[in-house]
């Protein structure tokens, strides 16, 4: 629980003044092909939080089995330490400084700059969340209390015959980010169509393929066959 306080804490930091921007005209179309109109991306504000950099936490190595880890070296360390990148609160997304791009999508649609495509995913899931939150139950607290039950919320299992909704919040939103992912890298992938299957009937406008013909990895030497294979 101290690491949820510690979260919500954050997020009262966060409503000080920051810099803002409405999504640009490149992450909108983007956004249009994943939550598509099952998110008012009108309404979305992104913010330049300087607050929220400074607050780590810690998890264990993840199986090297998913393309959002794959597109990374394995991880060797008994603990793997992060800060926070970003985090929605309602309409808003908070950016830390580190991360913060004035335009996440630069290049979209014939580039696809990858980690900053999965990072927009995944926190506009969260607003995606909130947006319809009488039917997902929704609320910060709640997903900040994800943090206090697990040290990797984020962590998910694709179930067969588990609905999307019956997922946690922050693996909902792992599993759009890992659908960007998947899509972009193994449009043929046999967990690429398990996702769309999993992810579309609550994201009706969800592109099926990536239009994108340049994917920019975090490593260019990334092997990219068969990763979202199985």
């Amino acid at each position: 629980m101290r690491l949820c306080r510690r979260l919500l804490a954050l997020a009262i930091l966060a409503l000080a003044g920051c810099a803002s921007r409405p999504l640009t005209p490149a992450e909108t179309a983007f956004t249009a092909t994943v939550q598509g109109p099952a998110l008012d991306s009108a309404a979305v504000t992104v913010s330049k939080g300087a607050l929220i950099a400074g607050f780590p936490g810690s998890r264990k190595p993840r199986p090297y089995s998913t393309c959002r880890e794959r597109i990374w070296p394995p991880e060797t360390t008994k603990k793997v330490r992060w800060t926070v990148a970003g985090f929605a609160l309602r309409d808003r997304l908070y950016v830390s400084q580190r991360k913060w791009r004035d335009d996440f999508l630069a290049g979209y649609p014939g580039t696809l700059p990858l980690t900053d495509a999965m990072f927009l995913a995944h926190e506009l899931t969260h607003v995606w969340q909130w947006q319809h939150k009488d039917r997902t139950g929704y609320s910060a607290f709640r997903a900040a209390s994800e943090h206090g039950e697990s040290d990797d919320p984020y962590r998910f299992e694709i179930t067969p015959g588990k609905a999307f909704l019956a997922y946690g919040y922050e693996q909902q939103a792992a599993l759009v980010e890992e659908f960007v992912c998947c899509r972009a890298l193994d449009p043929a992938g046999g967990r690429t169509e398990r996702l769309h299957a999993l992810l579309k009937p609550e994201f009706p406008g969800l592109a099926r393929r990536s239009t994108a013909e340049d994917v920019r990895l975090p490593r260019p030497e990334t092997d990219i066959r068969g990763i979202c294979a199985s």
